[in-house]
């Protein structure tokens, strides 16, 4: 079967949000002792007599402000938010909220939805987020980053060559991904307490869900990031626990800024002091100051697992090891707090006991660093049992989209003639695997993750019409068995492939029967075509 799908890149690229009129409306402009006041409507979306007249309000302190923060509010108690802004304020920021929930505030403004745009209004009703169908263009996270693509036209009307960076909470986030994903404008990004949930596939059709994942998610959003991030959560946060922080940022391209901020609690909330460090964060990366570089590993040593997280010089005061046993769901683990010993080298150390019975233990550090700032490392996971790390799955073969290939981090991923094959964009612009020959790999998942699987997905552009083949190697008593599966499919523009273990069978003509004992992947047809966005669902 094959499903059509709008990639990142074919989601915008019909969208400029510079090239139509803003048809700016002030509402009022007010002085409250040093700040100004301003709201206006505009313009977001025009089709026709369809449009949506969205709502902002900008603060200032600064006469003449050099860079901004929009805020992004997709709920009406997500203006509480505002109430910590005088940080900002004070260090020379224009402060921009821009509203997308349609809910009128306490002087009755909101964003203004016409009858074809209802579906993204919380007036109207919750809109369903992870409405990606017939395609991602009609989810509201699609609309909604539209809209706060537009403000970021408008906060540069008012203040010309203003450096621009971007800020969501819960659902909110998943809209500043996107836009600081498809936006070059922005400078920085804040995504707090983001709501990472994977969107709910129906009954045999998983078609809007692949398409929500691959256009509109976080982790599609990180893999086109390019400019500094900060993530901010609480551990055991609903929909925010430390594993899916993650599988977030490992999306991250290797050389784009980042750091995390955890709070070991309960609940998903975070404390005005949190908000504090959050904008110092936001203030010396606007200044170009980095964020120090901090890496948390372990190993095992008898009865003992030892953690060590290695760090710049002087860069890392003090460090903290948050550590659960076994602890499933995240919902409900309890987090062991053990100080980690400052060395010479900059480098901090921790031991956590291990018990017999313990099958593994989850663990992150959390920092403080100079100037009153606090982050956090990724989580590592590590099995009690041996020196396999469970670590969430790296992208192996990085083709700046989606979805790479899943390895086993235990495994080594190899290439036959390795020197034929290379990263390139396909005839529209969107990168994949290309090359001459045969290209191979191992087994394309962590330990177990296949095995509840019912498809197999493949993107595949093809030059010209033709029948592409798909082999997995798998393991049956002593031998090794080849299963194929060829489909067809049109030139010059992306398929989407969704491959069932029926649709793969011997030369005998032999179906396979599970995904159990798979040890690698081969693509035969690589001439001429492209490959990308494998997954295993």
């Amino acid at each position: 079967m094959a499903i059509k799908f709008l990639t990142p890149v074919q989601l915008w690229q019909d969208f400029d949000p510079v090239s139509e009129p803003l048809d700016i409306s002030v509402s009022y402009s007010e002085q409250e002792g040093a700040i100004t006041i301003k709201g206006a409507y505009f313009t977001a979306i025009k089709e026709g007599e369809e449009q949506v007249r969205a709502f902002a309000e900008v603060k200032t302190q600064a006469d003449k402000p050099k860079k901004a923060l929009v805020c992004v509010l997709t709920e009406k108690n997500q203006s509480a938010l505002a109430d910590s802004f005088d940080e900002l304020l004070k260090r020379g920021f224009a402060v921009m909220t821009v509203d997308v929930s349609g809910i009128a505030d306490e002087k009755g403004n909101a964003a203004k939805y016409s009858p074809a745009f209802s579906y993204a209004s919380y007036a109207a009703g919750v809109p369903d987020r992870f409405l990606a169908s017939p395609s991602a263009k009609n989810s509201p996270v699609f609309l909604w980053a539209k809209i706060v693509r537009r403000a970021i036209t408008l906060i540069e009307y008012f203040y010309p060559k203003i450096k621009v960076s971007v800020m969501g909470a819960r659902t909110a986030a998943d809209v500043a991904w996107q836009v600081a994903a498809a936006d070059e404008r922005i400078a920085a990004l804040l995504a707090l307490l983001g709501d990472y949930s994977e969107p709910p596939v129906s009954e045999g059709d998983s078609s809007n869900a692949d398409s929500y994942t691959m256009a509109l998610s976080a982790k599609s959003a990180a893999r086109r990031i390019t400019c500094p991030c900060l993530i901010a959560t609480c551990a055991n946060a609903r929909g925010g626990d430390v594993e899916k922080i993650s599988e977030v940022a490992n999306q991250m391209q290797e050389g784009v800024p980042f750091a995390l901020t955890v709070s070991p609690r309960l609940n998903d909330q975070i404390r005005e002091a949190d908000l504090f460090s959050t904008y110092k964060w936001l203030d010396k990366t606007m200044k170009g100051e980095p964020a120090p570089e901090i890496r948390l590993s372990a190993s095992q040593e008898e009865d003992e697992m030892n953690f060590t997280l290695n760090a710049p010089i002087g860069k890392v005061q003090a460090a903290s090891l948050f550590a659960c046993y076994n602890g499933r769901p995240p919902e409900y683990r309890h987090w062991h707090e053990f100080p980690m010993k400052k060395h010479e080298d900059g480098s901090f150390t921790a031991s956590v006991p291990v018990w017999e019975g313990d099958r593994e233990i989850f663990a992150y550090a959390s920092v403080s660093a100079p100037g009153g700032l606090y982050f956090a490392t990724k989580g590592v996971g590590t099995l009690c049992s041996s020196l396999t790390r469970y670590h969430v799955s790296q992208f192996l073969l990085d083709t700046a989209s989606d979805h790479g290939f899943y390895s086993d981090n235990s495994k080594e991923t190899f290439l036959s003639y390795e020197g034929d094959f290379a990263i390139e964009d396909a005839p529209d612009g969107v990168p994949g695997f290309t090359g001459k020959g045969c290209l191979r790999t191992n087994i394309l998942s962590e330990s177990d993750r296949y095995e509840p699987a019912s498809s197999l997905h493949i993107s595949v552009y093809s030059k010209k019409d033709a029948e592409i083949r798909v082999c997995l190697l798998k393991e049956e008593g002593d031998a090794v068995a080849c299963y194929t599966a060829q489909v067809s499919v049109e030139g010059e523009e992306w398929t989407r492939l969704s491959l069932e273990t029926d649709d793969f069978k011997t030369d005998e003509l032999i179906p396979m029967k599970d995904w159990t004992g798979l040890l690698g992947i081969v693509l035969p047809d690589t001439d001429d075509t492209y490959y990308n966005n494998f997954l295993w669902m």
